[in-house]
């Protein structure tokens, strides 16, 4: 007697196993790489910034963008598929929508280079957590948030924290401060733009670079000529010239950092990849510590300490309210559902029996037309 075969629900159970197997490597493996990558590239451009003395800060986050575009349009010649061509992005679309962005963007990534030539990597990690508080201060002002103590209360930790941080830094310079807090100020703003200038406008996170980058590198270009075209043949060139793989590594991973974060995104969320961001700023002040002889206070680490726990409860508030909007969303689906299906009835019991024939759409869109949601 031959053994009996697998059933066809044991078949699919072990393939929805496999498969969530795969996922989680999957997702395992995209949130290492963009922690290692990302930690890697803060330290490589630190070494470029301030051992090589590369007084350029914009230059260099430009040849990380630039690296992502050509990246970007590489992989669009070779595969169409993953950056169609867009009706809806007109070049004056382009010029009012994903300009402003570009401009926040590049005040991002150029104004947080410059804090490394005077603070340390660790305190600029703690700088960082503050972002969530003028993200929240941008989004009450463009009523894109509705106000609640709950959510003020959670910020205003995330700042106490902060403060904390910055009275225990023993190399603390108002400069370096000001320009990450200034790099936070366009991190923000980019974020509530993108909100009210992107709305409704669906894009894969590749399409996303191929539009946006060129803006970012539109401002970093003239921002650049702006204040650093006179150290490009006395400090620039000569040192790009005697140190060339360090400066393709930073480029590449730059673009790592985009795909990795990308890839987060795609499995899990854009919330998780900020609780994500916020261990990864853990780690890499660990391995400031370690590797750069950074120094933290334990008025640091308290101050640190409870910008990690307004952080968390300000995750949790944000969860909370997107699970409710998510429930409230197919409450209200189903209430439309409902209404739609009383009124068919009242109809039914009111009015003589259709035609079949006369109305044989009806059997194929049931409960309205396709246009009608």
């Amino acid at each position: 007697m031959g053994e009996a075969s697998p059933s066809p629900s044991q078949g699919q159970q072990a393939h929805l196993s496999l498969s969530s197997r795969r996922r989680a490597v999957l997702l395992l493996t995209s949130v290492l790489l963009f922690c290692l990558v990302s930690n890697a590239l803060v330290l490589l451009n630190r070494h470029i910034l301030v051992e090589l003395n590369f007084k350029c800060p914009v230059l260099l986050t430009s040849f990380g963008q630039m690296f992502t575009f050509f990246a970007v349009c590489v992989t669009r010649a070779v595969r169409p598929a993953t950056v169609p061509d867009r009706d809806d992005v007109t070049p004056r679309f382009w010029i009012l929508h994903c300009l402003p962005i570009g401009l926040f963007s590049c005040g991002t990534l150029a104004l947080g280079q410059m804090p490394y030539y005077t603070l340390s990597v660790s305190y600029v990690q703690m700088l960082k957590a503050f972002t969530p508080v003028l993200t929240l201060l941008f989004s009450l002002m463009f009523r894109l948030e509705k106000f609640s103590w709950p959510l003020v209360l959670s910020v205003g930790i995330i700042a106490g924290g902060t403060g904390f941080s910055a009275l225990g830094e023993i190399n603390f310079a108002w400069e370096g401060t000001l320009f990450m807090l200034g790099s936070i100020v366009c991190e923000a703003m980019k974020l509530v733009l993108s909100q009210i200038l992107l709305q409704g406008l669906a894009m894969a996170p590749t399409e996303s670079l191929y539009y946006m980058t060129p803006a970012t590198i539109f401002f970093l270009t003239i921002f650049g000529v702006m204040t650093e075209r006179h150290l490009y043949p006395t400090n620039a060139l000569p040192i790009i010239a005697n140190n060339p793989g360090s400066f393709v590594i930073a480029s590449a991973l730059g673009y790592g950092v985009n795909l990795t974060s990308m890839a987060v995104v795609k499995l899990l969320s854009g919330l998780w990849l900020k609780i994500i961001v916020q261990v990864k700023g853990a780690l890499l002040m660990l391995a400031g510590v370690l590797l750069l002889s950074d120094t933290i206070t334990s008025l640091q680490l308290v101050g640190y300490g409870t910008t990690l726990v307004g952080f968390a409860y300000h995750t949790k508030l944000k969860m909370g309210s997107s699970i409710t909007a998510a429930l409230g969303s197919d409450d209200g689906d189903e209430s439309a559902k409902l209404e739609e299906d009383s009124k068919v009835c009242v109809r039914s019991e009111s009015e003589p029996l259709l035609d079949v024939s006369k109305h044989s759409s009806l059997s194929s869109t049931p409960g309205g037309s396709p246009s009608s949601g």
